[in-house]
């Protein structure tokens, strides 16, 4: 998709085009909510450039704190116009509660609606071109607690002295720092500001997992198709054992990435939805990251072409998750569900859950994800996990109990030693409960598709468990004992190798239209 020659900042992405589109995508936020039609319209209009889709999902955010805080008649009004996330400082990043800019009320203004907002914002995507910024704001400066922040709309007209911040990635995109100085409108109430910040922000993890799923899903069959058509003594390399494997082992996980999300997706109207989305924008971005990466590595110099998607979102793909820690903060939340989660006795409805994956994965459905309450979201219904994954008998020798049992060993080793709050032992506990997760999602996938080709996705994950167990225990000389890998089931022979993994890679038809490779 082309840029445009901007006089103030170089080659940038057209924003007209954006705001072409954005009522579309709209739409699915207001006064519906449809999670899943916003992130397909912006596809639709905006074909999963990264940069486009990126600015996309900032402006849809940004909209979305109308709607997180029932500001209907202001969301109706101002649906259509590209906005933006006036949220992060230089000095602080994404230590909200630090922020220095402030609101004083306006004394004139009988609705107590309008504030005088005054300060500098820092690394903020569609800045210049924005009609409005979601702007959080201390009306008291000297608080510094969960109440202390309150949020705005602020028109385009109170910011001034943009200065653009160039970048490694995304480079069409324009990131400034700029200065906020005029009024503005109170959205929600006083202090509530993270409160709207949270409602809002759990269905974006979901729209910021979704580019790099897009991108592993772009990535991967250029790859294939590349790797089919090219001739290195006079064969396809695809077809030579040592690149079939690693397309192969890519496949696995290719397809895991994409049903991790759109399972994600099918129960995000739930209790789980930020159990889930926590895991989307740690866990899976990272996956995303590592596949690209390999993936380009696999290719070759074909990849580094600029007119390549391969190295390209190999390369922008590490924004999703790298931006200020974001992954490292999700991650950080996840600590405190560990306990919870290795021993949950309630016994999980197979049944029920592939009736749901069936009925729902892939499909848009209208919800009320944006509105769903913190405090059921924060103690989703864990169940017995290792129980389940028995119940649901795939047919290889895998000792889920093992990997629990380890878990909660480690646990109590870190417990008994006094560093349970350390920040490096609740993220690798954080990372240990969203791989696990990831593991009972493989088992999903092959359990939803009856395809037992994916039984080598679980293989896979098992293994990615087990290795960050015992780097856990080796890192912290901890007394568990180490997990030994699975091997994993015999590499398929396949008369075509490219139309094969294209299949692997296709789940959705599987779970919507039934596999022609199932057991």
């Amino acid at each position: 998709m082309d840029t445009i020659r901007d006089a103030h900042f170089g080659d940038i992405l057209d924003y007209q085009r954006l705001r072409a589109g954005m009522m579309d995508v709209l739409d699915n936020v207001y006064p519906k909510f449809n999670l899943m039609g916003s992130m397909l319209e912006a596809t639709r209009h905006f074909h999963n450039n990264p940069s486009y889709m990126t600015a996309c999902a900032a402006s849809g955010l940004a909209y979305m704190m109308l709607v997180a805080a029932e500001e209907y008649e202001l969301a109706a009004k101002l649906k259509g116009k590209i906005f933006t996330l006036g949220w992060t400082e230089e000095h602080t990043g994404t230590d909200l509660l630090s922020i220095r800019t402030e609101a004083a009320p306006l004394p004139d203004d009988p609705s107590g609606k309008q504030y005088h907002i005054k300060g500098r914002k820092w690394l903020i995507n569609n800045s210049y071109h924005a009609d409005y910024h979601s702007v959080i704001a201390k009306v008291d400066p000297a608080a510094d607690g969960p109440r202390s922040l309150s949020i705005f709309a602020v028109p385009h007209s109170s910011t001034r002295n943009w200065e653009r911040l160039e970048t490694h990635v995304l480079r069409s995109m324009v990131l400034t720092k700029f200065e906020i100085d005029g009024p503005g409108t109170l959205i929600g109430q006083v202090g509530r500001g993270l409160e709207i910040l949270q409602r809002m922000a759990l269905p974006s993890k979901y729209h910021c997992a979704y580019m790099g799923v897009k991108m592993v899903d772009d990535s991967l069959p250029a790859a294939i198709d590349h790797l089919s058509s090219k001739n290195i003594f006079g064969n396809n390399p695809i077809r030579f054992s040592n690149v079939f494997r690693q397309l192969y082992n890519l496949a696995q996980q290719a397809a895991h990435i994409n049903f991790t999300f759109f399972r994600a997706l099918a129960f995000s109207d739930s209790p789980f939805l930020q159990f889930h989305g926590i895991m989307l924008k740690s866990w899976l971005l990272l996956k995303c990251n590592e596949v690209l990466s390999q993936n380009l590595l696999v290719t070759g110099s074909k990849g580094f072409l600029k007119a390549s998607n391969i190295g390209g979102n190999a390369i922008d793909s590490f924004v999703y998750p790298v931006f200020d820690g974001h992954y490292t903060l999700n991650t950080l939340l996840t600590y405190k569900h560990a306990r919870r989660y290795l021993t949950a006795a309630a016994q999980g409805d197979i049944a029920g859950r592939m009736r749901s994956l069936r009925e729902n994965a892939y499909i848009p459905r209208e919800g009320k994800q944006i509105l769903n309450s913190s405090r059921e979201t924060r103690r989703p219904p864990f169940f017995n996990y290792a129980d389940y994954v028995d119940r649901c008998a795939p047919p290889i020798a895998m000792d889920v109990r093992q990997l629990t049992r380890a878990s909660e060993a480690i646990m109590d080793a870190i417990q008994a030693r006094g560093v349970t709050n350390e920040p490096e032992y609740r993220y690798k506990i954080g990372m240990l409960v969203h791989n696990l997760e990831a593991l009972l999602s493989a088992v999903e996938l092959w359990k939803v598709t009856e395809n037992d080709h994916y039984l080598n996705a679980i293989i896979m994950q098992h293994n990615e468990v087990g290795k960050l167990i015992n780097r856990i225990i080796s890192e912290g000389d901890l007394p568990v004992a180490f997990i030994e890998p699975l091997r994993q089931l015999p590499l398929p022979a396949v008369e075509d190798p490219r139309a094969f993994l294209l299949g692997l890679l296709d789940v959705k038809s599987q779970i919507r239209g039934g596999s022609s490779n199932s057991h």
